[in-house]
């Protein structure tokens, strides 16, 4: 049975149906022997209420301990959240490291059960005097920010612009990922770094907007417009690199950034606009103006690659017309030797060999004329008459051994 497709009573076209989006999933921490707890078990350890647990597993004496408990919240789930959750806002606030960092690990598993004041704690232990928990703390920034964009914000804004490298970095990492689920949330944070004075923060938001501008629509568009137009070429050459990604959603968009690109003082920003007009059709009529125009711009490598494009759009017979009109100004060689082999017309100014290959074929020869030919020992155009067969010759006496009649003299 065929597809059923939804379409409007008035117009007859399909209805566009809005694309679900995938919910972002926490990545999983590191699993230690304490995986093989129940939630009971965790609980009691974390809250302290046993101190040490000993239990024989694979034949073996193991013991556990609060910071086992701690990172083990992570199994606590379903009826036992509530008391995971609990049990973590306590060991965000202990006086041992060990048990932070711990609970910094657990955080992001178990935010997704229950939040609430978990963002406020992460945002306090990334400045936490203790080296190994400020660690602890950026990764869990960066597995949280995919999946609580909203939770995160504050935190994420001053991480993006921090000094500290770690935390920038797990900020970066966590806001490119962001991208896939959110991209709308990403452009917001794009469209304000962008406007900072620090020229890697706004080079490091056009790489970002590589990832997001296929999916984002006119708030990607309007920001890869601005990064264009940015005083610092790293911002440009990021910016640039977005206009490819584009071609298949929106090539009309791709169009109309390559031509502005086409001309920026920069040649790898430029040969991204090349890029661009390659692989887009050549139906419309804006990108065959902008390939047009790019045959006088200034610099010689665009004009090369505009002449070399002119065979996607333009007839033998438009092509060798436009060559003649060039030449009468064209100063390049190379671009020059271009337009002269498509100016060259081998029917008409090409050697007899190539101006035969243009003549109709010569109708072919009944095979009864070739046999009264061949028989006549007359050609068949323009072969050679085949030599006739001649009987093979009859041996003379003379050339006869003589016969042993068996007699000896």
């Amino acid at each position: 049975m065929a597809e059923y497709i939804a379409r409007d009573p008035r117009t007859g076209k399909p209805i566009e149906v809005a694309t679900v989006v995938k919910r972002a999933q926490v990545e999983e921490g590191l699993r230690g022997a304490w995986s093989r707890l129940n939630p009971s078990q965790v609980l009691d350890l974390a809250t302290g209420r046993t101190e040490v647990l000993e239990l024989m597993l694979d034949g073996e004496r193991q013991q556990f301990s609060r910071i086992d408990g701690v990172e083990g919240l992570v199994l606590a789930k379903g009826v036992h959240a509530n008391a995971a959750y609990e049990a973590l806002i306590e060991a965000c606030m202990d006086d041992d490291s060990d048990v932070r960092c711990a609970a910094l690990s657990a955080m992001p598993e178990v935010a997704q059960q229950r939040s609430d004041e978990l963002f406020d704690h992460l945002s306090v232990l990334i400045d936490d005097p203790v080296d190994a928990v400020r660690d602890a703390a950026c990764d869990a920034l960066r597995r949280m920010t995919p999946v609580f964009p909203s939770g995160v914000e504050d935190t994420l804004v001053n991480a993006l612009r921090s000094p500290d490298k770690r935390l920038s970095k797990a900020a970066w990492e966590g806001l490119r990922v962001m991208g896939e689920s959110w991209p709308s949330v990403v452009c917001l944070h794009v469209d304000s770094l962008l406007l900072e004075d620090d020229a890697n923060l706004r080079k490091e938001a056009a790489r970002v907007l590589q990832r997001v501008v296929a999916r984002a629509g006119h708030q990607g568009w309007d920001l890869v417009t601005w990064a264009l137009a940015d005083e610092e070429v790293i911002v440009r050459r990021e910016a640039a690199r977005c206009l490819p990604k584009l071609v298949n959603p929106a090539p009309k968009m791709a169009v109309i950034l390559a031509e502005k690109v086409l001309y920026d003082t920069d040649a790898k920003v430029r040969n991204r606009a090349l890029k661009v007009l390659e692989r887009v059709d050549m139906g419309g009529s804006r990108a065959r103006s902008i390939v047009l125009a790019g045959t006088r711009h200034d610099v010689v490598d665009i004009r090369r690659a505009c002449v070399e494009m002119l065979h996607r759009f333009m007839g033998e017979e438009d092509q060798r017309n436009f060559a003649q009109e060039r030449l009468q100004v064209e100063q390049d060689p190379g671009i020059r030797l271009l337009l002269e082999e498509m100016a060259f017309d081998p029917e008409i100014e090409g050697s007899e060999a190539q101006k035969n290959r243009f003549l109709a074929p010569a109708e072919p020869v009944p095979q009864l004329d070739r046999e009264v030919a061949q028989a006549m020992e007359q050609a068949i155009g323009l072969l050679e008459p085949e030599p006739s067969e001649q009987p093979p010759a009859q041996p003379s006496p003379e050339d006869e051994p003589p016969q042993d009649d068996g007699q000896h003299r």
